[in-house]
């Protein structure tokens, strides 16, 4: 193999507050397997001059690329199109890597990669900009249950506990040939761009490695990042949602249940987060979707709710799909209140609806 094995690909729009932070870390690696792809996507502050810096710095190690804004997945694709290294990682603007990332890495594709494995799943910790601690990442103990140790690498048509796992583009590391044999991309200017690829991946793998002693820092509540946005972008939801609706038709139990959870999930969020005008409409354009979502997946995902989740939140699921595929029920999720309204109002409904 080459030397550099590991390629960063780094989306950078309006990032001079963080960016030579995130360079800096990748530089620092105690391994010389790495490169750096970053993308400037239409950045109008300082972005450019931090890029170039570390361009004239490390000429052989660093490139650079603008392009006109096409939004997070558009910068990522540029950058795939211009990897020349065995795998991919993307990595933000605004998060950083511990200085052994990549040897641990590369470590473990070494130790096992008789056969190429083609995707390389981390396991990140979150860094709360508000608190300033350092919390767990969201699946964590799912992530230990499936890989016991570092370099277990498994077939995710074998174990789907796999397709339960967050959805995070970030988290995973991918065999540059296997991501071009599939022609993955990213939707441009689309947010919520790393639902749909999670499942287009994981569908398309055969060979998926856990590697959780990786030290990879994920900065949650930055403003750049999507759940600070309450305005039009979330109405992009249905655009994902698309995406995702041919697989609510495949012979899979498992993955269904498992896009039918997250479509749930996100629509719950993208609802109590928007602006009123936009909680308006993406509540209309959700009860149309939800209403062409076959029965039969509601009652895969009841089934394995109850094996998966806590009673509460089953019940947050029934009530949901309940609401927002009965139009005279819409006006509480134009005020989301249906949490608090679940017990009293809907309760005798709720009942005859899952009794069907």
């Amino acid at each position: 193999m080459e030397n550099e094995q590991l390629t960063f690909i780094v989306p950078a729009y309006n990032a001079e507050n963080t960016l030579a932070i995130t360079l800096d870390s990748i530089v620092r690696q105690i391994s010389p397997s790495w490169k750096i792809i970053i993308v400037n996507d239409g950045s109008t502050d300082k972005t450019e001059d931090i890029a170039q810096e570390y361009v004239r710095k490390y000429p052989r190690k660093v490139r650079y690329l603008y392009q006109q804004n096409k939004g997070l997945g558009g910068a990522r694709n540029g950058g795939m199109d211009l990897a020349d290294t065995a795998y991919i990682s993307f990595l933000d603007s605004d998060d950083w890597i511990k200085a052994d990332y990549v040897k641990n890495i590369v470590d473990q594709i070494q130790k096992c990669d008789k056969e190429k494995t083609e995707i390389i799943l981390t396991l990140p910790e979150i860094y709360d900009e508000n608190s300033k601690c350092v919390q767990p990442w969201y699946d964590e103990s799912l992530f230990h249950s499936i890989f016991p140790q570092d370099g277990i690498c498994i077939n995710p048509q074998k174990d789907k506990r796999l397709y339960r796992t967050d959805v995070s583009q970030c988290r995973k590391v991918l065999q540059t040939e296997f991501v071009r044999r599939i022609r993955f991309r990213f939707h441009e200017h689309v947010k919520w761009e790393d639902i749909a690829p999670h499942f287009y991946l994981m569908t398309h793998c055969r060979k998926c490695m856990g590697v959780g002693s990786t030290g990879f820092y994920y900065r949650k509540g930055s403003e750049y990042q999507i759940t600070a946005s309450r305005g039009k972008d979330r109405l992009d939801l249905i655009t994902v949602y698309n995406d995702l609706l041919p697989y609510l038709n495949k012979p899979d139990r498992e993955l269904i249940y498992a896009v039918m959870r997250i479509m749930v999930s996100f629509a719950n969020e993208g609802v109590k987060l928007a602006d009123t005008e936009i909680r308006r409409q993406l509540v209309l354009e959700l009860h149309q979707f939800f209403k062409a979502v076959p029965r039969s997946c509601d009652r895969i995902l009841y089934r394995h709710a109850k094996r998966y989740l806590v009673k509460s939140e089953v019940r947050q699921y029934y009530i949901f799909l309940f609401v927002i595929r009965h139009r005279l029920l819409l006006r509480v999720f134009y005020d989301y209140l249906y949490r608090d309204a679940s017990e009293q109002i809907l309760k005798k409904m709720i009942r005859k609806f899952i009794r069907k």
